[in-house]
C-alpha cells in the first residue's frame, strides 16, 4: 500500500511513518518474564521466537514436530515500547496484518480487536497516543482453540486436510497441516505496525488503473487514492513513460477530503508483456503534495512524494467455442496476443512467514523463469503473498493467477463471516491490484469439488444467490461476494469462481480447468496414459518424489534413518498412502536393482520427471492455433515447499533442484520438438490370445512452438538400438515451417518396436543450429533391455564451468551431481544422452578438478 505522510505542513517539515519494531514476548498466564526477540525485525511470530530462544527444538527437523504442537494450543502475547510526539492533527496506527485472534492495547486501552489474518487495520489513536513513551501490547489467542469454540457452536463441517474448524477460521489454512506440510499453528505481528502522526494530510491506497483499449493505440489512466486532509493541500502527479516521455497533472484536496484522483490518456503506450512475448515496460507514477496556495511553479517546499511503478497491459481470459471440438476454449491473451501457459502452482515459500527475506522471493521467481515457466497460482490454501513476490513477477514478466484463500472445505457464509471475508478481499485486492502480472482471480481451491464429493446443494441451474440457506453457503461467497468486489476495485482482471470449475462438473475436460489428479490419486492411472487426460486447462497435476540426497541429511540428523521407510522419512511424507502408491509408480516403470535411499530418490525423480514430461508434453500438443486452443495451458503442482518434505515440488525447502525440475525446463522451452509413441495392441488380459501377440507401435513428431516467430527448420528423426546403439533407422524433414504460437504436426505413424529408442532434433535450416531435441522409449521402462555399464561407453568430461557427455549407446536420465559438499547451479539434468552427440551441460563454478558423481537408468 503506497502512502504519504505530512507533519507539520505549516513548516514544511516531512514525516516518515515511524515502523514499529523491537519486539518481546511471553506465554499467556504463565507468569513469564518477557524473552526480548532476538532480532530487530519489524514482524515475527511465536515458532521462530522459540526457537532463537533455544525453548523448542528446530520443528524441520526429525520427528520434532510432534514436540511443538502445545505451541498452537496456546495463548500468547507481544509488546513493544516506542517513542511519539502525539502533537499532530491525526495520530494512526497502521497494522498491515495480525495472525490471528488478537486483541491490541495501547498504553493498556484496548483499541483493536481482529480475528482475520488477511485484514488491514488504520486505528485512530489520538487520546491514546502518549507524548514520549509509549506502550504497544497484543494478545494472541489460540487459533486452534477459538476455531474449535465457533464450531461447537455453529457446527462442524467438512474439510479435506487439518482439523475441520479450520474452515471458520480467516487464517492461513496450510498452518492446519497439508498433505505436503506440517501442522505449526503459529502466531504473531506477521506484518508490519506503523505509527502515522500528520497534520497536512495523508494519502494511501495510491492505484494507477490503466484501461487499454482494444487495438493497444491508447491507455486511460485514472489515478485515484484515498486521503485524510486536515487542512487543504494540492497533490501534483507525474507519470514518466519507460522512454522517459512524461506527464504533469494536478488536483486539490480541500479540508475533509477522503478521497482524490487525477486521469489522463496515453497514446501508443509503452505496453508490458509476459516473458517471452515482449517486453516488461514499466511507467512511474509519482504524487507530490505541496501546501495549498503555493505555487508550484516556483519550486515550493515539497511536503512528502511516493513513487509508484506500473505496467500497462490488456489482459483477457478468452472462453470460446472452439472450431470442431465440444465445450469452450480456456487461454489467456495479454495485449491481444494468445498466450500458451506452462507454469507451477506456488505454495507459501515457508511455514514461517516472517523467515523469508525479498532474496527469498526473488531467488523462487528466478527459479520459475530458470525452468521456462511464465506463471505461478498463487493457491488458495495460503495467503494472499507478500509485495516482494508480485514485484519480482512484473519484473520477470512471470504471470499470477490468485486465488483468494479457501482450500478443500465446505465454508460457513453466516452474516458475520461474509462480511469479514468481503472485508478480506477489499483489503488484499486493493493492496494487490498495482501488480500487473495478475491476470486472474479465482473464488477458491476445489471447493466445489468438496461440495460434489459429499453431496452438497449444488444446482448450476440455479443462479439466484438464495444460497446461504443450503449446506453450500459458500457458494454466495464465490459467486457474489469475491465478484463484486473485484468488479467494483480491479475490474480489468478477470475473475473466475473456482479452480477447478466450468463444466457440467469440476472434471469436464470441455470447459473451464481441471485439476487432473488421475494420476496418483484418483483412479491412479498409468503416466503413460496422459494423452488422454488433458483438457482446456489443466491448472494441477503432479507426481511425487523425495528431496536430494544432502536436504534429507540436513532434516534426518540420525544417519541410521536415512532409509526410505523410516520413521522420520514417513513423517516428512504427507501423502495420504504416500509410501504405497510411490512405490507403485515406481516399481510399474522402473527395474530396481538396490532399494537403499540413494536408489530410492532417483527412481522417484526419475518417475517424476518422466510423469511430468508427459503430461506437459500431451498438453502442449493441443495447442493448435485459433480456434484450436484444444489446451491453453498446464500449471505444475508443485513449484516449492514450506518445508523438508517429500513432495510434488520441483524444488525441495532447501532450493535443491529435481530431477523434473529439468524435465519442465526442456519441455516448456519456447520451442520443443517432441515424440509420442503409441500402442497399437494393447495388452487385455493376461489369458487372452491377444496378450500373447507382439505389441506393435508407431511414434508420432511434433513441434510446439510458444514464442511468436515462425521457424524454418530442419527435422531429423533418428532410431536406435537401445543395446548396440547401432542407428536403426533414420528420417529426414528438410525446410520444415513450424508456425508461431501453435503446434505444428510433423510426422505420423512411424513404425517403431520396443528394442529402438527414438530422438528427434530440430535444427536451424540456415545455420544448422540445434534448437531442440527429444527422446522417446518403451514402457514401462522396467522391461527395457539395456546395454551393460561397461558396454554404454558412458564419457563424462569436466571442464572449467561445464561437463561434456558422450555415450556409444542410448542413456536415460543421465544425472550429474557433486560427490563433495561443493554446489553447482546444473543447466541442466538427468537427461536422456544419444550416440553421435556431445551434450555440453553448463556449471558456473565447476572446476576441471572437481569429482562428478555419475547415475543413469540401469547403472545402479
Amino acid at each position: 500500500m503506497a502512502v504519504i505522510a505530512i507533519h507539520q505542513a505549516e513548516q514544511g517539515q516531512r514525516h516518515v511513518p515511524k515502523t514499529l519494531s523491537g519486539w518481546k514476548w511471553r506465554q499467556l498466564d504463565k507468569q513469564q518474564e518477557w524473552t526480548a526477540c532476538a532480532h530487530d525485525k519489524p514482524i515475527t511470530e511465536i515458532f521462530t521466537d522459540l526457537i532463537d530462544a533455544g525453548r523448542i527444538p528446530d520443528p524441520f527437523l526429525d520427528e520434532n514436530e510432534k514436540l511443538v504442537q502445545w505451541v498452537g494450543e496456546a495463548d500468547w502475547e507481544y509488546e513493544c515500547s516506542f517513542k511519539a510526539v502525539a502533537r499532530s492533527a491525526r495520530q494512526v496506527l497502521v497494522f498491515d496484518g495480525l495472525d490471528t485472534f488478537a486483541a491490541v492495547y495501547l498504553n493498556d486501552q484496548l483499541i483493536l480487536e481482529s480475528d482475520n489474518m488477511f485484514h488491514t487495520h488504520r486505528v485512530d489513536v489520538h487520546g491514546t497516543l502518549r507524548d514520549g513513551a509509549n506502550s504497544l501490547l497484543i494478545v494472541f489467542r489460540s487459533a486452534l482453540n477459538q476455531g474449535k469454540a465457533i464450531e461447537a457452536k455453529l457446527g462442524k463441517l467438512t474439510c479435506f486436510n487439518g482439523d475441520s474448524s479450520r474452515v471458520y477460521v480467516r487464517k492461513a489454512q496450510y498452518h492446519y497441516g497439508w498433505d505436503w506440510g506440517p501442522t505449526f499453528l503459529t502466531c504473531g505481528p506477521y506484518r508490519e505496525i506503523r505509527l502515522e502522526t500528520y497534520d497536512a494530510a495523508v494519502l494511501y491506497d495510491v492505484f494507477a488503473n490503466a484501461v487499454v483499449s482494444d487495438d493497444l493505440q491508447q491507455a486511460k489512466l485514472d489515478i485515484t487514492f484515498a486521503a485524510d486532509v486536515p487542512k487543504s493541500v494540492i497533490v501534483q502527479a507525474t507519470v514518466t513513460s519507460p522512454s522517459g516521455k512524461t506527464v504533469p497533472l494536478a488536483t486539490s484536496l480541500v479540508a475533509g477530503a477522503t478521497n482524490g484522483s487525477v486521469s489522463t490518456t496515453i497514446a501508443q503506450p509503452e505496453l508490458w508483456y509476459p516473458i517471452n512475448h515482449g517486453p516488461q515496460a514499466f511507467y512511474t507514477v509519482k504524487l507530490e503534495v505541496y501546501a495549498a496556495g503555493n505555487d508550484t511553479a516556483t519550486s515550493p517546499t515539497v511536503l512528502a512524494t511516493s513513487r509508484t511503478r506500473i505496467g500497462i497491459r490488456r489482459a483477457r481470459l478468452v472462453q470460446e467455442p472452439l472450431l470442431d471440438a465440444p465445450g469452450t476454449s480456456f487461454y489467456f491473451e495479454v495485449n491481444n496476443e494468445a498466450v500458451y501457459v506452462s507454469g507451477s502452482n506456488w505454495i507459501p515459500r515457508h511455514s514461517f512467514l516472517t523467515a523469508l527475506t525479498d532474496a527469498d522471493y526473488r531467488q523462487s521467481v528466478d527459479e520459475c523463469v530458470a525452468s521456462n515457466q511464465n506463471m505461478l497460482r498463487v493457491w488458495g490454501g495460503g495467503l494472499y503473498e507478500h509485495d516482494a513476490f508480485y514485484d519480482q513477477c512484473d519484473e520477470r514478466g512471470v504471470l499470477v493467477w490468485q486465488d483468494f484463500m479457501f482450500a478443500c472445505g465446505q465454508y460457513p457464509c453466516h452474516d458475520t463471516f461474509e462480511a469479514s471475508v468481503r472485508r478480506e478481499a477489499e483489503d488484499q485486492v486493493r493492496r494487490m491490484r498495482r501488480f500487473c502480472s495478475i491476470v486472474l482471480y479465482a473464488g477458491n481451491n476445489e471447493d466445489y469439488q468438496v461440495a460434489e464429493q459429499i453431496g452438497l446443494d449444488w444446482d448450476q441451474d440455479d443462479n439466484s444467490g438464495n444460497w446461504t440457506t443450503t449446506n453450500f453457503p459458500a457458494r454466495y461467497l464465490y459467486e457474489r461476494t469475491l465478484p463484486a468486489v473485484v468488479a467494483a476495485l480491479n475490474a480489468q482482471v478477470p475473475y473466475h469462481p473456482g479452480s477447478p470449475w466450468g463444466g457440467i462438473n469440476t472434471e469436464d475436460a470441455t470447459m473451464g480447468d481441471i485439476h487432473m489428479w488421475h494420476v496418483w490419486h484418483g483412479t491412479q492411472e498409468p503416466y503413460q496414459n496422459w494423452p488422454k487426460l488433458t483438457g482446456r486447462f489443466v491448472s494441477e497435476f503432479g507426481m511425487l518424489a523425495f528431496p536430494a540426497r544432502r536436504s534429507v541429511e540436513r532434516y534426518v540428523t540420525d544417519p541410521a534413518q536415512r532409509y526410505p521407510q523410516s520413521s522420520v522419512l514417513d513423517l516428512h511424507n504427507k501423502a495420504g498412502g504416500g509410501e504405497r502408491r510411490l512405490g507403485s509408480y515406481i516399481l510399474e516403470n522402473l527395474r530396481l536393482k538396490s532399494v537403499d535411499l540413494d536408489a530410492w530418490i532417483y527412481a522417484s525423480q526419475l518417475v517424476q520427471a518422466e510423469c511430468l514430461a508427459s503430461a506437459i508434453r500431451s498438453c502442449r500438443r493441443q495447442w493448435k492455433g485459433r480456434r484450436r486452443e484444444y489446451c491453453g495451458g498446464q500449471l505444475v503442482w508443485q513449484i516449492n515447499d514450506c518445508w523438508p518434505v517429500s513432495s510434488w515440488a520441483l524444488i525441495d525447502f532447501y532450493g535443491e533442484r529435481k530431477l523434473a525440475f529439468y524435465a519442465v525446463k526442456r519441455h516448456s522451452a519456447p520451442l520443443v520438438v517432441d515424440l509420442g509413441r503409441t500402442y497399437v495392441s494393447v495388452e487385455e488380459g493376461k489369458n487372452t490370445l491377444e496378450a500373447l501377440k507382439p505389441r506393435r507401435a508407431h511414434i508420432d513428431v511434433w513441434a510446439a512452438n510458444a514464442s511468436l516467430s515462425q521457424y524454418v527448420s530442419d527435422v531429423t528423426v533418428t532410431m536406435f538400438d537401445i543395446v548396440s546403439g547401432t542407428v536403426v533407422s533414420t528420417r529426414k524433414l528438410k525446410s520444415e515451417s513450424l508456425a508461431a504460437n501453435e503446434t505444428t504436426e510433423l510426422l505420423h505413424g512411424l513404425a517403431v518396436d520396443d528394442k529402438t529408442a527414438v530422438q528427434a532434433v530440430v535444427r536451424d535450416a540456415s545455420t544448422g543450429a540445434v534448437l531442440s531435441r527429444a527422446s522417446d522409449w518403451p514402457q514401462p521402462l522396467k522391461h527395457v533391455a539395456l546395454a551393460t555399464s561397461q558396454d554404454s561407453g558412458v564419457q563424462v568430461t569436466v571442464l572449467d564451468n561445464r561437463v561434456e557427455i558422450t555415450s556409444k549407446v542410448p542413456i536415460k536420465g543421465l544425472e550429474l551431481s557433486l560427490s563433495a559438499d561443493k554446489a553447482v547451479t546444473w543447466s541442466d539434468n538427468g537427461v536422456d544422452v544419444f550416440p553421435g552427440d556431445v551434450y555440453s551441460i553448463d556449471a558456473p563454478g565447476l572446476s576441471r578438478t572437481d569429482t562428478v558423481d555419475v547415475r543413469y537408468y540401469g547403472l545402479h
